[in-house]
């Protein structure tokens, strides 16, 4: 047999034996087959169980790559090939090839399905059930898209796409397998489609539930708009006044508003969200502003309490530090509707916290807290049971081709516009040997009167990740800037710890802060200008931009230096390399979510995120619009009967077995 690409051979079973090896718990399980142009050495590791299957003088199919492997000394070498068990007697059947003595029909001269391994049932035994499966019972299937099907496109049935699916060709039409690979197979669109339409009913469900709670109405009279021009500070960009208006008139439906917003870091969301409140106070209502860390909220209550200090409204601030009579009192005034803006953490979950009559609820950063978080706040609605309005606000951009899954019961308002003054940050990505040199720049960097921030991936040295440590690497830089002020944060410093540490950086009593990730949200700190991230390789690039937002927030020009180490892949330096030429937060998630997909893209924070079993979040985003559109005609119409649970068969839907 010529050694080259992956090929199916047959062949007896000359030999067989278990190899152990000094590394515990490692085998090598090594067969020697015969297809009759010579011997065909098979390799297994950690196999043991096949010491008790493929035995001498068996028959079996074997589909790999087979190599002359220099460490298995001479001839050709197949490493982990799959492999089924030649059966005598088994004929060819069904459509395409004749019959053939000893050919095993769903094995053999076909495309064939390649399943995830379960216990106690091979390959070749799961494709004979789903084929008895299909052939017998998938014609039972409850069609779905009967009406539907015709409009788009004239789709292919259910059963014949699962039966394309698991068996390209038996449907009569070619066995073309890089239409599925390449996402072109209209069999394949069939099932996206189903897919992602039983989705959007259900989502587009859950937003007319909602729809029907009454909500306070919140309008402007020519009043009012004085209000909130004197609260400006500043003019405003297009891109806020645009998002101002889409909330304008959320406020006025008389139900509740369900919006995000999201803009990257700088964007202006903070005034938005200001401007959103004082309209609420104007009618009468109270709002509640929720951050994630008590610095966080800390810098929100202060950028707050500027901007409405000649206003008339009363803001006020509750965290874990508000304690003893001073949080008794606050809470009295909150009840008694003396306060008209609170800004907190958690704490405004907390039972005591009681308002008079909320209005608006503001959430910012809000992938830090779960559905229940923000549920538990939305619920503390007034006396008359009208719910508040909601505004979610991120500054970790959202690809566009996700926005409609991840927050399909939410309308969503982006700021895509920077106000004026706002600089790029200048990035440049650098091999882990330039370290001396981006030393050299934060010195320059600190005589010239700015702040560094140093961020590492891990908080202690591993074994097993080849990555840097913050309290080691602080060592490192304390040597390298002798004469600077340097802080370390992480997260297993106690929190008042951290936030003190975060807080003295903010104040201008540090010169560098070496952290690890725990500061991607809840520091502002606009006098510092240099961001330096160690193993830069480690991180997403959405995670990347992220940290790099940290600088750049006051008029310093500020500097952003990605090292990657030496081990870091061709590919993951050239992903680092979308930062050196982008700033764009939104064209940086696309390519994180092209790159990693949506559930690394966006981090383990993001549970929510829909596994679908067919359809593909980026690639299939034409198909999630078409789901979308068809499922608010068929609530319109109320059609979506099918649609109103999930698929599931049953086994009364079923013939009889044979």
């Amino acid at each position: 047999m010529p050694e080259g690409p992956a090929v199916t051979v047959k062949g007896e079973v000359i030999s067989a034996r278990l190899i152990r090896t000094r590394r515990r718990g490692f085998t090598i399980f090594e067969a020697i087959l015969d297809d009759g142009s010579g011997p065909l050495r098979l390799v297994f590791f950690n196999q043991p169980y096949l010491q008790r299957w493929l035995l001498p003088k068996k028959v079996f199919w074997a589909y790999g790559i087979a190599t002359r492997a220099a460490r298995f000394r001479r001839g050709l070498v197949m490493e982990n090939p799959q492999i089924e068990e030649f059966l005598e007697g088994e004929k060819r059947e069904g459509r395409g090839g004749e019959a053939g003595e000893g050919a095993d029909p769903l094995s053999v001269g076909r495309v064939v399905p390649i399943y995830r391994r379960l216990p106690g049932l091979t390959p070749r035994m799961r494709r004979r059930t789903v084929h008895y499966l299909l052939r017998n019972f998938a014609d039972r299937l409850p069609e779905r898209l009967h009406d539907i099907g015709e409009r788009e496109q004239k789709l292919p049935s259910l059963a014949d796409s699962l039966r394309e699916a698991h068996f390209p060709g038996c449907a009569g039409g070619p066995a073309d397998a890089e239409a599925w690979t390449e996402r072109k197979s209209p069999y394949l669109h069939r099932l996206v489609y189903e897919e992602f339409l039983e989705f959007q009913v259900g989502l587009q469900k859950r937003r007319r539930e909602r729809a029907a709670d009454p909500a306070p109405i919140l309008a402007a009279d020519e009043q009012i708009r004085a209000r909130l021009r004197a609260v400006l500070p500043f003019s405003l960009t297009a891109a806020q006044k645009r998002v101002i208006r889409e909330i304008g008139e959320d406020f006025r439906r008389g139900t509740p508003m369900r919006r995000l917003l999201q803009g990257d870091v700088g964007s202006g969301k903070t005034i938005v969200a200001v401007l959103s409140a004082v309209l609420a106070a104007a009618c009468g209502y109270q709002t509640a502003v929720m951050a994630p860390t008590e610095i966080l909220a800390e810098q929100h209550a202060a950028t707050i309490f500027r901007l409405l200090a000649k206003s008339g409204l009363v803001p006020a601030l509750l965290t874990g530090r508000v304690k003893g009579k001073a949080r008794s009192a606050l809470l009295d005034q909150l009840a008694g509707g003396r306060i008209d803006l609170l800004v907190g953490t958690h704490a405004l979950l907390e039972n005591p916290v009681e308002f008079l009559r909320l209005g608006l609820v503001v959430i910012d950063e809000q992938h830090r807290f779960g559905v229940a978080q923000r549920t538990a706040l939305a619920a503390k609605a007034d006396g008359t049971g009208k719910k508040p309005h909601l505004l979610v606000m991120s500054a970790t951009p959202i690809p566009r081709s996700l926005a409609l899954t991840l927050y399909g019961d939410l309308d969503v308002s982006t700021l895509d516009e920077k106000p004026p003054g706002r600089t790029p940050v200048a990035t440049r990505v650098l091999p882990e040997s330039e370290r001396a040199t981006a030393f050299r720049e934060i010195e320059a960097e600190i005589r010239n009167g700015g702040q560094a921030y140093v961020v590492v991936p891990l908080i202690e040295e591993s074994d097993k990740i080849e990555a840097r440590a913050v309290e080691k690497h602080a060592e490192e830089i304390r040597r390298a800037l002798p004469a600077r002020r340097v802080g370390v944060v992480h997260g297993r410093v106690p929190p008042e710890e951290r936030e003190r540490t975060m807080g003295e950086f903010a104040a201008g009593r540090l010169d560098v802060l070496a952290a690890t990730t725990v500061i991607e949200v809840g520091i502002d700190v606009p006098n510092a200008s240099y961001m330096l991230i160690e193993n830069a390789e480690r991180f997403g690039l959405a995670q990347l931009h992220q940290l790099r937002g940290r600088v750049g927030r006051g008029r310093r020009a500020s500097r952003c230096v990605l090292l990657f180490g030496t081990k870091a892949s061709p590919e993951s330096r050239e992903r680092l390399l979308v930062l050196e030429q982008t700033d764009d937060g939104f064209v940086v998630a696309e390519e994180d979510l092209k790159r990693r997909g949506p559930g690394d893209a966006l981090g383990t924070r993001q549970s929510g995120v829909p596994l679908f079993r067919v359809g593909d979040l980026m690639r299939d985003v034409a198909w999630m619009k078409r789901a979308r559109d068809e499922a608010r005609r068929l609530l319109a119409e109320g059609a979506d009967a099918p649609f109103r649970t999930p698929f599931l068969l049953r086994a009364a839907d079923l013939p009889a077995a044979d």
